[in-house]
């Protein structure tokens, strides 16, 4: 469990340090992999390709980024292992406009060489804010 933690906590780091290299780190890098993202206007990246292109489009909008799961539900089974909890998320926008709110955040992990890494990401807005 504390492995599966660690990875989903690099996850969230490198998405708000913007950091491409700490975040093909954290995902199979396979044709495989989805991301669903934004969670306002949703569109499957699939393969490592689409998804480092989705965050170097994203994150060219941003002078700040923060996103934060303080409590992540973490369940087991094998070599797989999905998280979900809720997202908080801050953003400066390079007009520097902030916005920001809560997400219902879900990844999902596989074990491979030792490591966990991401294959499946979602956020969804939380209508309970």
């Amino acid at each position: 469990m504390d492995d599966v933690f660690a990875a989903n906590r690099a996850y969230y780091d490198a998405l708000s340090a913007r950091d491409l290299d700490a975040m093909a780190a954290v995902w199979d890098l396979s044709a495989e992999a989805v991301n669903i993202a934004p969670p306002t206007r949703p569109v499957a990246h699939v393969g490592w390709p689409a998804i480092r292109n989705n965050y170097e489009q994203f994150w060219s909008t941003l002078v700040r980024l923060t996103v934060t799961m303080a409590a992540p539900s973490i369940a087991l089974h094998g070599d797989v292992a999905w998280v979900h909890g809720i997202e908080h998320t801050q953003r400066i926008a390079l007009d520097g406009s902030e916005s920001g709110g809560k997400n219902y955040g879900t990844s999902i992990f596989v074990k491979r060489d030792g490591r966990w890494l991401m294959v499946f990401h979602q956020a969804t807005p939380n209508p309970i804010s």
